[in-house]
């Protein structure tokens, strides 16, 4: 089986991108607080930190479960894991995921969506690069935002969002878009974005909160404008929460599944958690083996988890602080 790469880069904005829609509650605002100063530890123990090749997206952050399916094999998503053009990104009920591009822009996943990677073309451009993509977005929710820091030294970036019924086309903004069986629908943050059709005139959201909705059979309406509590909603769709189940890179807190057993129990433990969308790994302690997941970004996250596996044979788990 063909395992996804994984890189040890660190950095401090893996969780949120705070947005002025939405002002953050202070218990949130702690929270993210710390998740930045973790981060920065973890990055000083990295001489030469990684980063994700030029036709690669890294994934920040993960609330779990989730799964990343590549060539017909499917792997439970874990911070660091690498993907590429050909790959899906799957979320469960009640999971999320934050992918990093390589121009650094983010990408965030809501619960039960479905991704696709089309297509990541990045070339060198004046001093600068040019980055084309093509994603579809199966079903669910979807949310992009450009990282200014990257596009404040040139870089540029062409994105295509293929939803069931339209193409998303932007080049540099912040926009949110969902796709299920009854609708499509997109609304800009901030910036430009195109929705094109077949055979139809092109709608252009240029208006912070610019909204556009078809449904299925039925007559297509103008686009309008979200209400501040769709906006909210919106946001919320694709935001991490904190203490139900989240990882990132550095995170510091670990799940021991099982301690001290034999190599065939620990691998059927291991392969079973895996495929319900949890990272699960193996590792040699004493004479026997421990199941274990890494990288949570708090006790509580790691808590929440815990009491979610009893079903899938974890009995007398215990969560630790990652040494």
């Amino acid at each position: 089986m063909r395992t996804l790469e994984h890189t040890p880069e660190t950095t401090t904005t893996a969780m949120n991108r705070t947005h002025h829609f939405t002002p953050l509650p202070l218990a949130r605002r702690h929270w993210l607080q710390a998740v930045s100063v973790l981060l920065l530890g973890a990055a000083a123990v990295v001489a030469q930190p990684a980063h994700a090749a030029a036709d690669s997206t890294v994934i920040e952050a993960v609330q779990l479960p989730a799964r990343v399916e590549r060539l017909g094999q499917s792997r439970a998503a874990e911070p660091g894991a690498v993907l590429r053009a050909g790959d899906k990104a799957i979320t469960a009920a009640g999971s999320r995921m934050l992918l990093r591009m390589p121009d650094r822009s983010t990408i965030r996943l809501g619960e039960a969506s479905e991704f696709l990677v089309q297509k990541l073309d990045r070339t060198p451009q004046d001093g600068a690069s040019h980055l084309r993509t093509g994603f579809k977005l199966i079903t669910g929710v979807f949310r992009y935002a450009t990282d200014y820091s990257s596009k404040a030294v040139g870089n540029k970036t062409e994105l295509n969002l293929e939803l069931a019924t339209a193409t998303v086309g932007i080049r540099g903004t912040d926009f949110w878009a969902m796709t299920d069986a009854d609708h499509d629908a997109v609304c800009v943050f901030e910036g430009h974005v195109a929705v094109e059709r077949d055979a139809k005139p092109t709608i252009d959201l240029q208006k912070p909160g610019a909204f556009w909705v078809v449904f299925t059979n039925q007559p297509e309406k103008p686009a309008g404008q979200a209400t501040p509590d769709q906006l909210a909603k919106f946001i919320g769709q694709a935001e991490m929460n904190p203490g139900s189940g989240v990882l990132l890179q550095g995170g510091q807190w670990r799940l021991v599944a099982a301690s001290d057993v034999a190599g065939p129990q620990a691998n059927e433990l291991r392969e079973r958690l895996q495929a319900a969308g949890y990272p699960a790994r193996v590792q040699a302690q004493g004479s026997g083996f421990e199941v274990r997941i890494n990288q949570f970004a708090s006790e509580q996250d790691a808590q929440t988890v815990l009491a979610k596996l009893a079903p899938l044979g974890v009995t007398q788990g215990r969560v630790v602080r990652a040494r």
